[in-house]
């Protein structure tokens, strides 16, 4: 019996079909059936009743599910143990955009309180993060929230605010409420509803949120334009291209010469949490619970800047 037999019985228990399980597991469902016969044979019992195209645990796989989730436990926190004696080092995963406004903040502060870890940074787009926890690439991810993955736990560190951005020259100027005591000047989302959009494609974690903000004005975006990227949102509504939502860190970083005017939007639920994501069961290092100590310590800091 090898510790992949009990992560496939686990995972089968848990989702109650093989084709599911051998998706969440990356196998084929043949080879996965095959697995799990092999350890029935080795344990001289079946592990699951199978009808249909669903399965249920027999008494005996009840038992070795309970017990097998606490082995799987165990190995991880003796893996990490056994990491946390050696050299220390600490594997992050990050987007470009947020690791190029993030990270300058955090790293001179851990680095200074803690020059033994080495931090192994892994830059994808947020929608990618997710897949680095899962399959154990990273520590931790650092990410937008709501995750897709119920497999992967988080701690929220961060609540960004969402701004709306309009051309310098556009009419709505002549819309929008004037600022609180020389802050951003705010508008009332609906008054948008005839302009043309630029959006983060549909991948992105954000895009959902945008199409709810816009729903909760009462109409649906007309996009134009569609990136990867906030800075290219950012750059194309600059220059007249049209409309569109950014993060606030942003509005202190563009590099553009004429930035568009930032506005707040008048309503609520224009926040999203940013948080640390981690594989469910597993126990972080020291060092990663330093790491979001002194993260979090940082985005005080842009939120008292911001503010």
């Amino acid at each position: 019996m090898q510790l992949r037999d009990i992560q496939y019985t686990v995972t089968v228990a848990r989702e109650l079909s093989f084709s599911k399980a051998a998706h969440k597991l990356f196998v084929s469902q043949p080879a996965l059936s095959q697995c799990i016969r092999k350890l029935e044979a080795e344990l001289g019992t079946p592990l699951f009743i199978r009808e249909n195209s669903t399965v249920r645990l027999t008494s005996a796989g009840e038992l070795f599910v309970k017990e097998g989730s606490e082995i799987l436990r165990m190995s991880e926190r003796l893996k990490q143990r056994i990491a946390d004696t050696g050299e220390e080092q600490l594997r992050i995963g990050i987007s470009p955009f947020y690791s190029k406004l993030y990270l300058p903040r955090i790293i001179p502060a851990f680095n200074k309180l803690y020059p033994r870890v080495a931090l192994d940074i892994t830059e994808m787009h947020s929608a990618a993060l997710e897949q680095l926890v899962r399959e154990d690439k990273v520590d931790f991810s650092m990410i937008p929230l709501p995750l897709a993955d119920s497999e992967i736990e988080y701690r929220p560190i961060y609540q960004e605010q969402i701004l709306f951005a309009i051309p310098r020259d556009h009419e709505l100027h002549r819309s929008l409420t004037p600022p609180l005591s020389g802050g951003m000047p705010f508008i009332d989302l609906r008054l948008a509803r005839n302009e043309p959009f630029i959006f983060l494609k549909k991948e992105q974690k954000f895009t959902s949120m945008g199409f709810r903000l816009c729903s909760e004005a009462g109409f649906a975006p007309n996009i134009v334009f569609e990136t990867m990227n906030w800075d290219t949102v950012d750059a194309l509504v600059a220059n007249g291209m049209g409309v569109g939502f950014v993060p606030e860190i942003l509005t202190g970083s563009s590099a553009h010469a004429e930035k568009p005017t930032y506005c707040r939007m008048i309503g609520e639920h224009t926040t999203r949490s940013y948080g640390v994501a981690y594989k469910k069961g597993r126990e972080l290092s020291a060092s990663a619970h330093n790491f979001i100590d002194v993260a979090q310590s940082s985005f005080y800091k842009i939120g008292t800047e911001s503010g």
